[in-house]
């Protein structure tokens, strides 16, 4: 040490000082902008999967489109469905379409007239007192045909529109979802009932090594066996979980269609007995037949179940085309491998189940090209009264092609069933491959 300052140096210490402070304060800087970023990323990546159905949360499958609409950005068209006003009228076609002429507008339907028109042809034949069919392609969520008829007077039309109709055993499909997409059971898991497999009785729900019967869950679902699932739902899914299904599949939501549909309700209790009733299909759950369709359809597309759509375009009087439908989906509530074991159950239906003496009847030429998955549903109903007959499913089993429900109302005398109504639908369906 010399004492004796050097200017110099000192302003180059102090330039040199200044300038590591300032790469600091820019490092900090980046540093604090990464972070930002990352929490950015992270908040985005949180938000976006609600908007996709998540394995264990089937809510948030229904409470958002799984996937952006493909033309959001498009402006908004001049027509908006839904379409108030009495139900769709298929009398008038243009080119091989139905259409209708409404408040000034065209609207072109997506059904097609050959099916529409054979279904029309067996209902009118056979005559019951009600009776709906609905089909639709599962990957697109094109309904192809939408008939219904009814020899009650009283009666004007728009019977597919209402859900007061009992799910009976349709509901089963709920159900075993459940306990396949939370891995409590696989398709073909080892399974106990009691006694008659249709009696479900509150003794029946408590296992017994000595009065149990053992059978395989696939059979149980294609024989419709109430005490089966009535144990499934009771004693493995729970309240909660079944509640969480039902309305992943659509249940207590309203359905998004061209025209008004009234809404599927279905009320989950919590007492035991009162819940596997509920998981048999005896329970308050009520169902339109559109959403019947829906949930078939689903099943048939890997779990993904699409928004259906009935107006393929409208055109306005100078014939320019104001609306087009889009394809969209409305959620997950089954990854695809829940969907695939389903598949494999409702074979089981047709195969050697509750509709298996229709198909193999009536059906041969058509089971012979393709196998066709189903699930059968009957019970007594109130609104309107009669012995209600459900049969949903699709075709071909491996590479689904049409999706669809049929229900039957029928009084005393059974006029005919739901399984007939679709194999006969199938095989006009599939008319150039049989």
């Amino acid at each position: 040490m010399t004492g004796i300052r050097n200017e110099k140096k000192e302003k180059d210490w102090r330039a040199f000082q200044q300038s590591r402070l300032s790469l600091i304060d820019s490092r900090r800087l980046q540093r604090r902008g990464f972070r930002i970023l990352i929490l950015a990323i992270a908040v985005l990546v949180v938000s976006g999967s609600f908007l996709y159905a998540a394995k264990g949360n089937p809510l948030s499958s229904w409470s958002g489109p799984g996937q952006p609409r493909e033309a959001d950005s498009q402006p908004e068209p001049a027509f908006h469905p839904p379409v108030n006003g009495t139900p769709p009228n298929f009398s008038n076609t243009v080119e091989g379409k139905f259409y209708e002429d409404r408040d000034g507008h065209r609207l072109l339907y997506t059904v097609d007239p050959a099916l529409q028109n054979r279904i029309q042809q067996v209902f009118q034949k056979y005559r019951p007192p009600y009776s709906v069919f609905v089909a639709l392609e599962p990957q697109t969520g094109k309904i192809l045909t939408l008939a219904e008829y009814t020899r009650v007077r009283s009666e004007s039309g728009g019977i597919w529109q209402r859900a007061t109709y009992p799910a009976a055993s349709v509901f089963k499909l709920v159900t075993a979802a459940g306990a396949l997409e939370k891995g409590l059971l696989n398709y073909d898991s080892p399974v106990l009932f009691r006694g008659n497999l249709y009696r479900l009785g509150p003794q029946k729900l408590n296992e017994s090594a000595r009065r149990d019967h053992r059978t395989q869950f696939d059979d149980a679902l294609g024989k419709s066996n109430n005490v089966v699932f009535g144990r499934v739902a009771s004693n493995l899914l729970g309240a909660q979980a079944l509640k969480e299904y039902s309305e992943a599949f659509g249940f207590n939501h309203p359905i998004q269609f061209d025209f008004p549909v009234d809404m599927s309700r279905a009320s989950i209790p919590e007492q035991s007995y009162e819940l596997a009733r509920c998981g048999a299909g005896f329970g308050e759950v009520t169902l339109n037949p559109l959403h019947a369709a829906l949930i078939a359809a689903t099943i048939a597309n890997q779990g993904r179940m699409m928004k259906p759509y009935l107006i393929d375009w409208v055109q306005d009087p100078q014939g320019g085309k104001v609306y087009e439908a889009r394809q969209e989906i409305l959620g997950q509530p089954i990854s695809g491998k829940t969907s695939q074991d389903l598949t494999r159950m409702m074979l089981r239906t047709v195969e050697d189940g509750t509709a298996s003496k229709i198909f193999h009847r009536y059906g041969r030429n058509l089971m012979k090209k393709m196998a066709v998955s189903g699930k059968t549903g009957s019970l007594s109903g109130v609104n309107p009264p009669g012995q209600y007959d459900w049969f949903v499913g699709f075709a071909p089993a491996d590479q689904p092609q049409i999706a669809f429900a049929a229900m039957i109302i029928n009084h005393d005398r059974w006029r005919v069933r739901g399984a007939f109504v679709a194999q006969e639908a199938l095989k006009t369906f599939f008319r150039d491959q049989l």
